[in-house]
């Protein structure tokens, strides 16, 4: 199934200090109307896929129900991505009429200190009480995005996450674009060490457990489970520009938020000719990886974070410099 991430604003309530959007107060005047978003809607329903209406904060966006409602009667799955914090009854009411299938909130930690610190005081509360009401209303999964700041808290928010009424958990980790900063990368070993964790440890969970922006995860489940363990676990190489795009504020289409390569504008060209015909997802989709991705046994499975090469590099074919696997 094709999942596509689209931001449909930039306007957010919050200045989150790593995030991808470098996302601001106010809408960017070149975002999609109401008028052109239909029309990307009509584009992407034949292939059915995933919708996932980000930001910037997507509740901020004022036809935003109208357009979960329409791509509902394109017959296409809606979700939305969101701080969690204007996440008021009425909201969560209108979430439901729209038909949005899930909602995912972005928590940094299990508590104030670390997320008030990254996306400002008082934004935990506030994320706390839209998970109150959405729970038993709505379907939601806990996002957690992992820095040097909270490498520590991934099983006590996995707690948190079970304790809220979360079905699913989902861990990032960074990738220094937009306002996210090189400094507050894990170190390789880090990384490694919080895999291997939650391979073990997420088989155990009550809910779903997932890793994203870290395809190391497929080798590392290699390594410490068992074949029939491993059925219970998520994690895959990269998707981006395969099963997985990104689709901007402006119509940009790019093969991940993290990975700033252009292929194409849904305001030039259709999404579909852009998605078969693109020579950066063709680029992609060959896996003609240069360095040690390259000659990586590992390189289906797991093939490294084609965003992180790309931001350390400028070539998103390049190897990923968040690996410890010393094997090719």
């Amino acid at each position: 199934m094709l999942i596509i991430a689209w931001e449909v604003t930039a306007a957010c309530n919050l200045a989150c200090l790593y995030c991808r959007a470098s996302a601001s107060a106010s809408p960017d005047e070149a975002e999609l109307s109401t008028e052109e978003a239909e029309g990307f809607i009509d584009q992407v329903a034949p292939l059915r896929p995933m919708l996932i209406f980000s930001g910037g904060e997507p509740l901020l966006r004022p036809d935003i129900f109208h357009l979960a409602d329409y791509a509902r009667s394109r017959g296409i799955r809606v979700s939305l991505a969101t701080n969690g914090t204007l996440l008021t009854p009425e909201a969560v009411e209108r979430i439901k009429r729209a038909g949005i299938m899930r909602v995912s909130i972005s928590l940094d930690g299990p508590g104030h200190e670390v997320h008030d610190a990254s996306r400002g005081p008082g934004s935990f509360d506030l994320a706390a009480q839209g998970i109150g009401n959405l729970r038993g209303e709505v379907d939601f999964q806990i996002n957690m995005t992992i820095t040097k700041d909270n490498l520590d808290e991934v099983s006590a928010t996995m707690d948190l996450a079970e304790e809220l009424g979360a079905v699913a958990f989902h861990l990032f980790f960074l990738v220094p674009t937009g306002r996210g900063r090189e400094e507050d990368l894990v170190t390789p070993e880090e990384q490694d060490a919080i895999l291997r964790r939650v391979a073990e440890e997420g088989r155990r969970r009550k809910i779903e457990v997932k890793v994203t922006c870290a395809p190391q995860y497929g080798r590392v489940v290699r390594e410490v489970l068992t074949e029939a363990e491993r059925k219970e676990i998520m994690g895959s190489a990269c998707l981006a520009g395969t099963a997985f795009v990104f689709v901007s504020r402006t119509g940009d289409v790019s093969p991940c938020g993290y990975l700033p390569i252009v292929a194409g504008n849904v305001r030039e060209e259709s999404f579909p000719e852009i998605w078969e015909n693109s020579p950066v997802f063709l680029d992609l989709r060959r896996r003609e990886l240069l360095g040690r991705c390259g000659r990586c046994s590992y390189r289906r499975v797991c093939g490294g974070c084609r965003a992180r090469a790309y931001a350390a590099t400028g070539d998103y074919l390049e190897s990923d410099p968040l690996c410890s696997y010393g094997g090719e």
